[in-house]
């Protein structure tokens, strides 16, 4: 595996830029998922709005790009299942576009079907067992 280097002291390797993502990936899905909105906020005598983002579309994101980082893993189950959710996120997209559904309920879609997305990578992380690592063998060491 190519290894990423964070600094002089210490080296990544891919595995660890995985279990990063899949670490973000928890800190996200602990949050309240919400549509964005724009609050505003008093500063001295002016008033400032700022934008709070989506975080169905944040979580979604993360999960398509664990996908991708995943990929060159990706056995024959897997890639089955990536192709039939990739068919409806595609499809939910085409209702959205002409106007079937609301853009709600659009990301609500989106968001059920990643989820599904980030459970089958789980299975697939299991099956190859991927993030197994020996009681001697640290993952820097891979």
């Amino acid at each position: 595996m190519p290894e990423f280097i964070q600094s002089q002291k210490e080296k990544r390797t891919f595995k660890d830029i995985v279990l990063d993502q899949l670490h973000k990936i928890l800190e996200l899905s602990s949050d309240e998922f919400r549509g964005g909105y724009t609050q505003k906020q008093i500063k001295g005598n002016w008033v400032e709005e700022v934008y709070i983002p989506d975080s169905r579309k944040r979580i979604s994101q993360a999960i398509e790009f664990f996908s991708f980082l995943l990929q060159p893993v990706y056995d024959k189950d897997m890639k089955k299942k990536s192709k039939e959710i990739k068919k409806k996120i595609e499809d939910n997209l085409k209702d959205f576009n002409k106007e079937k559904i609301l853009k709600d309920e659009f990301r609500i879609n989106k968001l059920n079907l990643m989820k599904e997305l980030f459970e089958e990578l789980n299975y697939l992380l299991k099956r190859v067992g991927y993030l197994k690592a020996s009681s001697r063998q640290d993952t820097r060491n891979e």
